[in-house]
C-alpha cells in the first residue's frame, strides 16, 4: 500500500484541531475549581482562557508552520544543488563529446588524408626526377588527390550536411547511409511514412540526425550486422526514432560507456526526451528515442 504523507494545509488544521479540543477538555474543569463554581467569576476567567488560547493556537501554529518551512527550504536546497551539479555533469559530458569529435577529426586527417597527400608528395617528386615515367606518376597522383577530395568531403558532411542546413533531414539521411554503403556490405532500411519533417525545428533536426549518426557508427565498429532497420514517427506532440541491427548484440547492464550512450542520453535531455535500449549476446540491438517536438 502506497504511503502518503497529509498536505501541510492538513497536518496543520489537524495540529489546531487536537490543541483547541485538548484546551477546551483540560481547562473546562480547572477554571470551574479556580471560580469556585462563581458564575461571574468563570465569565472573567474565560476572558483570560481566550486570550491565552490564541497565544498558545499562535504558537502552535508558528512552529508547525516555521517546521514545513524549514522542510520545504531544505528541498528546495537540494534541488538547487542537483540541478547546478546537473549542469556541470552536462557541461562536462558536452565538453567530453566535442574532444572526442575532435579526436576523431584527428585520425581521419591524420590516418587517411595525411597518408594520402603524402603519397602524391612521393610521387610527383618521383615524376620530376624520371622523366620516363612522369605521366604514370601524375595519373598516380590526380587519382589519389580525387581520393583526398572525396575523403575531405565525407568528413564535412559527417560536421555538419548541407542537406540539413535547409532543413531536409531525410535526404541527408539518405545521404549518410549511401555513403556507409559504399564502403560497408550493409543493408539499410528507412522507414518514414509516419514522420512529419515539418514538425521539428533545426535543433531538434540535428539532434535526431547526431543520435543516427552515432548510434550507426556503433553498428559499423561493433555490432558486425547485416541489416539495420531506422523508423522515424511523429505521434501528437513527439517524436520518436527506432534504430534496429541483428548483430552480435551485447549485455544491456555491462554497456561499455566507448559506445556513446551517454551522449545520446545527454542529448535527449536537452528535449526533455528519453532512450531505451534492448539488447542481449545474440540477438541484436534495439535503441528507441523519444522527445518532445
Amino acid at each position: 500500500m502506497t504511503n502518503r504523507k497529509l498536505s501541510p494545509s492538513i497536518q496543520l488544521a489537524l495540529w489546531f484541531l487536537v490543541f483547541g479540543t485538548a484546551w477546551i477538555i483540560f481547562t473546562d474543569p480547572v477554571l470551574a475549581v479556580v471560580a469556585n463554581h462563581d458564575p461571574d467569576e468563570m465569565i472573567r476567567l474565560q476572558t483570560f482562557k481566550g486570550a491565552f488560547f490564541m497565544l498558545g493556537a499562535s504558537l502552535v501554529i508558528y512552529y508547525v508552520s516555521r517546521k514545513f518551512f524549514v522542510r520545504q527550504e531544505f528541498i528546495l536546497r537540494q534541488l538547487s544543488e542537483q540541478k547546478i551539479f546537473y549542469k556541470d555533469q552536462l557541461a562536462r559530458e558536452v565538453f567530453k563529446a566535442q574532444e572526442t569529435e575532435r579526436m576523431k577529426l584527428g585520425e581521419e586527417l591524420h590516418d587517411n588524408i595525411n597518408q594520402l597527400l603524402g603519397v602524391v608528395k612521393l610521387y610527383i617528386e618521383h615524376a620530376m626526377v624520371n622523366p620516363s615515367a612522369k605521366d604514370d606518376m601524375l595519373k598516380r597522383s590526380s587519382q589519389y588527390l580525387m581520393q583526398v577530395i572525396s575523403e575531405i568531403r565525407g568528413l564535412s558532411k559527417s560536421l555538419i550536411s548541407s542537406e540539413l542546413a535547409e532543413f531536409r533531414l531525410i535526404r541527408s539521411v539518405n545521404e549518410m547511409i549511401q555513403s556507409i554503403i559504399k564502403i560497408q556490405h550493409i543493408k539499410i532500411d528507412v522507414n518514414h511514412e509516419e514522420f512529419r519533417e515539418d514538425s521539428l525545428n533545426d535543433m531538434g533536426k540535428l539532434m535526431l540526425f547526431r543520435i543516427m549518426q552515432e548510434q550507426l557508427n556503433n553498428v559499423m565498429k561493433h555490432a558486425k550486422a547485416a541489416s539495420v532497420g531506422i523508423i522515424l514517427r511523429n505521434e501528437g506532440q513527439r517524436a520518436s526514432m527506432t534504430i534496429q541491427d541483428d548483430g552480435v548484440g551485447f549485455d544491456v547492464n555491462k554497456v561499455s560507456p566507448g559506445l556513446g550512450f551517454q551522449n545520446i542520453r545527454h542529448r535527449l535531455e536537452l528535449f526533455n526526451g528519453e532512450m531505451k535500449l534492448e539488447s542481449a549476446p545474440g540477438k541484436g540491438c534495439r535503441m528507441v528515442v523519444d522527445f518532445r517536438v
